[in-house]
């Protein structure tokens, strides 16, 4: 209790010196949320900057089980409009094994990387960021990503989708008691890559609570980028992209998609186990073109190196003490090895029918491609199935620049969208785009037209 009694005084006073706070350690919050103490655990957790670039937001720790010590990190900044009725959306990136400060800083959150005079990295704040609009909210997911940690080590690092799916659940139940404001806003889920199993599983988990009437949580939409989600289905066409812009020749994508197919069916049925380090070669194209594989027009790769320098630097602020930062786990990663061919289909397929659900791709997406996405949605069994396969795509212009922004398609509450210029990160590529799409399904459902 003393304990706690000083940690409190450091972080509601920010007079933390970093040896001093860092052995105090970091903010678990769930111990005030069971006591009741919510004023006490939001005040704590209000990230403090003198300089005022970072907004008002909250960051801290959650624990989502007790019996192993699993706690997962989060930032959260509240719409920096002060809308009273901007939806929370939640960002999760992924790897797996990636921390979803990525996005935060990469992608779409209120602060971006900058090299400071000295050559560090710093930060500064973002103009096209969707915390302007909307109450973003990054976790870090599953244990062992970023900050969020297990007391077991390695031995509570989750390796099922049904592990971290309960982690999440749990998370977002105490997120709501801290903050049950937001139970009268709606909720989006989302994020990139392998968010397409996180999202869907989690969504679904929400949705199962809803139908039984366990839960309030708003759920209202979710939202993918890029997202894998059934590698037996996706995983063989990866290889049309490059052949359409000439990277490879028609033997190669014939060879690969034969070959592909045949691993990751003997995968997807037990029959070999998936080696990352020796196996990854083969059911991707990363070696096609060496450094351009996340964006085709360009060698530009994920700042993860930015992103573990900027969050250590960060440490004290956020109330993260002295535990130690992973900004891309290897470790979350080999534990998640049988998971890649885990699909989510079923599950993406049922929020389909009853939520709505945006999932956008960059036009030169080497890593998740725009024909392996199509792939699966032109072969998932949801019921506006023969609606979306007799579509026409539609142009989305920008008409005051006289510029093509992308291509979209929109049944029911279905939206797809191709950003063009957009590799793997596609916020950060399209800032612009981007949140003007993420605005519009919001508002509308889809693009609602030019």
């Amino acid at each position: 209790m003393k304990m706690l009694v000083l940690q409190n005084i450091c972080l509601m006073f920010n007079i933390c010196q970093a040896l001093t706070c860092a052995n105090i350690g970091h903010l678990l919050l769930t111990p005030y949320l069971k006591e009741g103490e919510i004023t006490t655990a939001k005040e704590l957790s209000i990230v403090h900057d003198k300089d005022g670039v970072i907004p008002t937001s909250y960051s801290g720790f959650i624990t989502v089980d007790e019996l192993i010590g699993n706690h997962l990190f989060f930032w959260f900044f509240p719409a920096m409009n002060s809308d009273p009725k901007a939806p929370l959306v939640i960002w999760l990136n992924g790897g797996p094994g990636v921390s979803s400060e990525l996005g935060l800083f990469h992608e779409n959150g209120p602060l971006k990387f900058r090299e400071t005079d000295n050559g560090e990295v710093g930060y500064e704040r973002r103009n096209s960021s969707w915390a302007e609009t909307f109450s973003m909210l990054y976790i870090d997911n599953p244990v062992g990503v970023g900050y969020s940690y297990s007391d077991s080590g390695e031995e509570g690092y989750r390796t099922t989708q049904e592990e971290y799916t309960i982690d999440l659940y749990e998370f977002i139940q105490q997120f709501y008691v801290m903050f049950p404001e937001y139970l009268q806003r709606e909720l989006y889920i989302g994020g990139q890559s392998y968010a397409g199993k996180y999202v869907p599983a989690f969504a679904y988990r929400i949705h199962e609570e809803i139908q039984v009437n366990r839960t309030r949580i708003p759920l209202t939409g979710i939202y993918l980028g890029g997202p894998l989600i059934d590698f037996e289905v996706q995983g063989p066409r990866l290889a049309d992209l490059f052949y359409s812009l000439g990277f490879i020749s028609a033997k190669q994508r014939q060879d690969f998609k034969i070959s592909s197919k045949k691993f990751i069916h003997k995968l997807v049925f037990g029959q070999k186990k998936f080696v990352p380090d020796k196996d990854f070669e083969k059911v991707s194209m990363n070696r096609v073109c060496n450094g351009c594989w996340d964006n085709l027009h360009n060698l530009e790769k994920p700042p993860y190196e930015a992103v573990g320098k900027v969050m250590r630097s960060l440490r004290l602020k956020v109330h993260a003490g002295s535990v130690p930062f992973e900004e891309a786990s290897y470790s979350v990663h080999l534990k998640l090895s049988s998971d890649y061919f885990v699909s989510t289909t079923a599950k993406f397929t049922k929020l389909m029918d009853n939520y709505k659900v945006l999932v956008f791709v960059g036009s030169d997406d080497g890593v998740i491609s725009s024909p392996s996405v199509e792939a699966l949605l032109t072969s998932i069994p949801w019921s506006l199935q023969p609606e979306y396969k007799d579509a026409k795509k539609l142009v989305w212009v920008d008409q005051e620049k006289n510029k093509v922004k992308g291509f979209y398609t929109r049944v029911g509450q279905f939206c797809r969208v191709t950003v063009l210029g957009a590799g793997h990160q596609v916020p950060h590529d399209q800032p612009e785009s981007t949140l003007l799409m993420m605005t519009e399904f919001i508002k509308n459902g889809c693009i609602s037209g030019n």
